[in-house]
């Protein structure tokens, strides 16, 4: 493998605070939404939501605490293993929400483009969760310096 690229894969990430902050706003807010969204009578939202509902809640809560947990303690072993985490449990809610698919559209191009694009997200957290592992396997349990 081409040092270079390799140097690059390694690199660490800035860990900034504001990003941390901003992570937890947003998941308190989609916590809001998801606990919600039942309430509000959305015509295209099926009742097999609300069983959704729980893993959301889990998977939510999991980025709140990993971003918590990264403003108290900022490692960067600790970024890169709860990128694995956050990937896999992402990933879980992904296949749940293309399994269940819990929406009704009336429009067959928004039906197969939604599904499109879960199919997609599956695919992205499935290499993140995949590149994010090696990253940790490669700098932080065998120690590979480029």
């Amino acid at each position: 493998m081409d040092n270079k690229i390799l140097k690059e894969f390694l690199r660490d990430k800035e860990l900034k605070n504001q990003e941390f902050v901003f992570g937890i706003i947003v998941n308190i807010i989609l916590l809001y939404i998801v606990n919600s969204v039942m309430n509000w009578n959305l015509s295209f939202i099926t009742e097999s939501f609300r069983g959704l509902i729980p893993l959301f809640n889990v998977v939510i809560a999991a980025n709140l605490i990993a971003n918590a947990a990264l403003i108290i303690y900022r490692k960067q072993w600790l970024w890169t293993f709860t990128q694995i985490i956050l990937s896999a449990l992402g990933y879980l809610m992904v296949s749940s929400l293309y399994s269940v698919f819990p929406f009704t559209f009336r429009n067959i191009y928004v039906f197969y483009s939604v599904k499109f694009a879960l199919l997609v997200a599956m695919v992205v957290m499935a290499v993140a969760v995949f590149l994010h592992g090696l990253k940790f396997v490669l700098k932080f349990i065998l120690k590979v310096k480029p």
